[in-house]
């Protein structure tokens, strides 16, 4: 009579519980290292920015990255440029055909209450201007600017964001030092506005 084989033993169950986990593990580092970065696709803000990228072209804008930096205190004029061109007050809100073409519009602050902006730029710079912008309360902070241009106009636009849960930020005022690249501008005298919900500023940039 043929002698039986010894039956297979089931794994030890710690075993069992080591091996899932390596297989977590593994996949977690597999998916993060070839997984797509970035934000995931979210179909209704998707689509409004195609749509209001395809609107602004066919209108004739063309739309400029800018950079930000919060301060906490105003910088001196002289830490700008040598010649400060003259700032002048304008009607607040977005302009019409401006705020009409946007699917999503930014929550621009009550006011610009003062700017520090150069009267020139070189043509393949830097442009580096300075403002303060005052919110009615303290439950929001600028997080972003839009900047337009069209023909010789530029509309720089503040956006801000509500805060989380109960934080308040420290002043309803915030200083801003904003820059942006003035390659795309072809010589000649621009149109600067920056847009508050009730009072704006303008000056006259010449990029020369």
């Amino acid at each position: 009579m043929p002698a039986s084989r010894p039956s297979s033993q089931p794994w030890p169950l710690r075993w069992i519980v080591l091996a899932i986990v390596l297989f977590i593990l593994g996949y977690t580092v597999l998916r993060l290292h070839y997984g797509k970065r970035g934000r995931s696709f979210e179909p209704y803000h998707d689509l409004g920015e195609r749509a209001t990228t395809e609107r602004l072209l066919r209108l004739g804008y063309q739309r400029i990255p800018v950079e930000i930096e919060r301060l906490a205190d105003p910088l001196p004029p002289a830490r700008f440029a040598p010649a400060i061109g003259e700032v002048v007050n304008a009607l607040g809100g977005l302009p019409e055909e401006l705020g009409g073409a946007l699917a999503f519009k930014p929550a621009l602050p009550a006011s610009i209450t003062a700017v520090t902006a150069p009267r020139e730029a070189a043509p393949s710079g830097t442009y580096v201007l300075q403002f303060t912008c005052a919110q009615s309360d303290y439950r929001s902070q600028i997080r972003g600017v839009l900047l337009y241009r069209k023909d010789r106009q530029l509309f720089l636009l503040p956006d801000y964001e509500k805060m989380s849960g109960q934080l308040l930020a420290r002043s309803k005022e915030s200083v801003v030092r904003a820059s942006f690249p003035t390659q795309s501008l072809k010589p000649g005298r621009y149109a600067v506005t920056l847009c508050g919900a009730r009072t704006s500023r303008s000056w006259s940039l010449i990029v020369k």
